[in-house]
């Protein structure tokens, strides 16, 4: 069993490790005069990307689990990913005819959700130029 020599080399090590992260870090600066009104609102549509990318993960996870037919909806964690996404997929309830049995409109709600998330990648704003 492989046991350190004392607490004071793991003291030493995390230090050393946390002085090497933080200064190849330079943390952004919290005040918000210090920002351009371009560089705000790209932030705002990070912001928007990151939010839209957890909720396509949110409901690919309320989908799949939906394949197991053991797993309750209705108890606590399910029932809350479930009426996370509800209101989302109901838009595209009539979308899309039932093909075969299957029901397509949760392809459509992926494709429009995937559809948003690059249209809001390719959005940058600029200052304009000053003459």
């Amino acid at each position: 069993m492989y046991q350190l020599a004392n607490d004071h080399s793991v003291h030493a090590l995390t230090e050393s490790l946390n002085l090497l992260i933080s200064s190849s870090f330079e943390w952004p600066s919290l005040n918000p005069n210090d920002y351009t009104r371009a560089e705000k609102l790209n932030l705002l549509v990070v912001a928007m990307i990151a939010g839209l990318r957890q909720y396509y993960w949110i409901l690919t996870l309320r989908l799949s689990v939906q394949w197991f037919p053991n797993i309750n909806p209705y108890i606590h964690p399910m029932y809350s990913l479930i009426h996370a996404t509800d209101f989302f997929l109901k838009e595209f309830d009539h979308i899309v005819p039932t093909v075969l049995g299957m029901d397509m409109s949760s392809m459509c709600a992926f494709i429009f959700l995937e559809w948003m998330i690059r249209t809001l990648e390719s959005i940058t704003f600029t200052e304009p130029p000053i003459y």
